[in-house]
C-alpha cells in the first residue's frame, strides 16, 4: 500500500488533472484506514479485492467510442482487524465519514448507504468471528467537482446467509427484481451486493461468482434473460485474439439503475482467460481503443503504475452487454500486487 498514494496521484494527474490531487488524497486515507499486511501469519488474504490481498483496485469505463473521465478506485477499511465485529464497525462509522464527503450534488441515493449496511448484517455477532469480507468502498473523482466526492458505492458480503437477499428484496425491490431474473440458475453463488450514490440517483447490483463448470452455454442463459447475447461477448474477445478458457470462474454483475432496463455485465479475471500481464495488457488496450475510442485511460493506468513502482497488472475485463445486442462498455481494472 506504500506505493498506491503515488499511483493515485501520478493517475489523476495523466487522467483528470482538474481534481484536487490533496482531496483524492484524503479521502483515499479515511477509506483505507487500518491496513496492516496484504495476508495473515497463516496465509490468509485480508481482503478480497485482489488475489495479493492488498485492498486497493483502480479502474476505467467508457463505452460507445467515448472514455469516462473519472478517477475510480476500490479500497477497504480496517483490513488489519481479524474479527468480523470490529471490522464491520469500523467499515460502518468510515462509511458515514465518506458519506459527508460526497458534493451536494451527488448525494442522490446517499441516506440509503448506511440502511443498505445494516440491512445485510442485521446481526453481525451472528457471523462468523474470522469471516474475513464485510464491505469494501467504490469512490469516483470527477473534474466537476475536483474537491469531493462525486460517487460512493458500498459493496457488501451477500454471501454470509441465505436470507440477506431477502431482506435487500424487502427493503429495496429492485435487488429482488435482480434475484428473480437469475432464479433457478445453480451454477451463479451469491458475491456480494452494491447500493450506489452518485449525480445519477440510487443504483442497485448483484455481483455473482459462477462455478468452475461454467461454460459459453452457461453465459448465454443469463444474457437471454437480460436480452443480451453472450455471443457478441465471446466474438468480441476473439477478434481481440483471446478466448476464456473456462478453468476459472467468472463474475457477473446484473445491474438496475432508476428509469432503466436491467443489465449484465461479465467480468473475467486475467486467469480465466489464460493470458499472462503483458497479453492482459494488450487485450485491454485493443479493446479500450474499439469501445473508449482512445486507450488514454488504460495508458493512464499503466503509466502510473510504472511511476509509482511496485508490482501492478492489470487484473481484470469487464464487459457490458448492451440490451438488444451487442457491447455497451468496457471496463479494465488495474490491481496492486505485494512485493
Amino acid at each position: 500500500m506504500e506505493t498506491v498514494g503515488d499511483f493515485l496521484g501520478e493517475l489523476a494527474r495523466r487522467l483528470v488533472p482538474a481534481v484536487d490531487a490533496a482531496a483524492v488524497r484524503t479521502t483515499f486515507a479515511l477509506a483505507a484506514a487500518g491496513y496492516t499486511t496484504p495476508r495473515t501469519d497463516d496465509g490468509r488474504r485480508v481482503s478480497a479485492i485482489t488475489p495479493s490481498g492488498v485492498p486497493f483496485e483502480a479502474s476505467v469505463t467508457g463505452g460507445g467510442g467515448h472514455l469516462d473521465e473519472a478517477l475510480r478506485y476500490v479500497t477497504e477499511t480496517a483490513t488489519g482487524m481479524p474479527f468480523f465485529g470490529p471490522r464491520l464497525a469500523a467499515q460502518r462509522l468510515a462509511l458515514d465519514r465518506l458519506v459527508d464527503r460526497l458534493a451536494p450534488e451527488a448525494r442522490g441515493g446517499a441516506g440509503e448507504l448506511g440502511c443498505f449496511v445494516d440491512t445485510l448484517f442485521p446481526d453481525p455477532a451472528a457471523v462468523p468471528t474470522r469471516t474475513r469480507f464485510a464491505t469494501t468502498f467504490g469512490l469516483v473523482h470527477r473534474p466537476a467537482v475536483p474537491g469531493r466526492l462525486a460517487g460512493l458505492k458500498v459493496y457488501g458480503n451477500a454471501g454470509l446467509d441465505e436470507g440477506g437477499l431477502d431482506r435487500l428484496a424487502t427493503r429495496w425491490p429492485a435487488f429482488g427484481d435482480l434475484a428473480e431474473l437469475v432464479d433457478g440458475l445453480p451454477f451463479l453463488v451469491p458475491h456480494f451486493a452494491t447500493a450506489e450514490a452518485g449525480s445519477g440517483g440510487a443504483a442497485h447490483k448483484l455481483y455473482f461468482r459462477t462455478g468452475r463448470r461454467t461454460n459459453a452455454a452457461s453465459l448465454a442463459v443469463v444474457a437471454h434473460r437480460f436480452g443480451a447475447s453472450a455471443a457478441d461477448l465471446l466474438d468480441e474477445l476473439a477478434a481481440a485474439g483471446a478466448t476464456p478458457e473456462w478453468r476459472t470462474g467468472v463474475y457477473l454483475c446484473c445491474e438496475c439503475r432508476p428509469g432503466g432496463d436491467p443489465g449484465l455485465s461479465v467480468h473475467l479475471p486475467a486467469r480465466a482467460l489464460g493470458l499472462d500481464p503483458g497479453a492482459m495488457l494488450a487485450l485491454v488496450r485493443a479493446l479500450a481503443a474499439r469501445h473508449h475510442g482512445t486507450t488514454r485511460g488504460v495508458d493512464a493506468l499503466a503509466g502510473a503504475a510504472e511511476a509509482a513502482g511496485g508490482p501492478w497488472e492489470a487484473s481484470v475485463l469487464g464487459l457490458g452487454l448492451a440490451p438488444g445486442g451487442g457491447i455497451g462498455k468496457v471496463n479494465v481494472y488495474l490491481a496492486a500486487g505485494a512485493r
